[in-house]
């Protein structure tokens, strides 16, 4: 039963009616036995900055962030914990009587999952995008040490992406913009492939590259849901970590966040069963 003391949860989006997310944190609250909602919330770009605040006007306790709005709502938040700064995107905000604080849990999720795949220091990785999820999977990726070819559709983006990761990640972290054309090719010899573009998202039917996957290699999607990508590399026989584990991984580190509670990981996992792709 929802009433006036009922705790207020969202996901900012654009668009944001495939999300998943509502079907989990709810299930996840109902679990514990938390008086609270979790609620889609479609905002357009240009009144996220509005949007945020009104949300922080009308009480609502923490909210998740995705396309397109990561790199934008970062620069809008009252701080940042040391990962979201390096990244300079956020997916998770929590309420504090000032305004926003930001976390990027995306990243330590992905590098979870990356590391009990098998992803090892000194690994070739191709990753695909730049825009927030990518950030967060380059960080993944640098972190576990692996070493990093970024191809975007405009390779000014993977540019100032590889620039931002290399000042940002200690150590001697190595990544190199490449040619979006060339991404076929250099997958062959890639231990690791990561899309983090939007492609497949909400049934987006833009086509990827036709990658020629392989036993032994590893790929993971940021993108939920039966993507060309997934099919592809669950065909080869390749190490697969999909969007919905990375989900549920990222979902479950932002619910502590919120509720200082460990989350009943399972039991969101079980949830995106009866949620929608659509």
């Amino acid at each position: 039963m929802i009433s006036g003391r009922t705790a207020l949860y969202g996901v900012l989006g654009h668009p944001v009616g495939h999300s998943l997310s509502p079907s989990m944190q709810n299930a996840a609250f109902r679990e514990v036995g938390l008086d609270a909602v979790y609620v889609a919330l479609p905002v357009a770009p240009e009144v996220l900055p509005e949007a945020m605040r009104g949300a922080h006007a009308l009480g609502f306790q923490g909210l998740n962030v995705t396309v397109p709005h990561k790199q934008r709502a970062a620069e809008v938040c009252l701080r940042l914990d040391d990962v979201a700064r390096l990244c300079g995107a956020v997916n998770t905000l929590r309420r504090t009587s000032e305004g926003w604080e930001g976390f990027n849990t995306d990243a330590p999720a992905c590098l979870g999952l990356l590391q009990a795949a098998g992803v090892k220091r000194g690994a070739r990785a191709l990753l695909l995008g730049a825009g927030g999820a990518a950030l967060a999977g380059a960080w993944a990726l640098l972190t576990a040490g692996a070493e990093v070819m970024v191809a975007a559709r405009r390779l000014d983006a993977a540019e100032e992406l590889c620039h931002r990761m290399l000042a940002a990640v200690p150590g001697e972290p190595m990544a190199r913009p490449v040619e979006w054309e060339d991404a076929p090719e250099l997958a062959d010899g890639a231990d690791v492939i990561v899309n983090a573009t939007t492609i497949g998202l909400g049934g987006k039917s833009e086509p990827l590259p036709a990658f020629r996957f392989r036993g032994g290699q590893i790929a993971a999607d940021f993108v939920y849901g039966d993507t060309a990508f997934v099919r592809q590399a669950r065909a080869s026989g390749a190490t697969l970590v999909t969007g919905e584990q990375i989900l549920v991984r990222q979902g479950a580190l932002a619910f502590t966040l919120w509720t200082g509670k460990p989350a009943p990981e399972a039991v969101m996992a079980a949830a995106l069963g009866s949620g929608t792709t659509t």
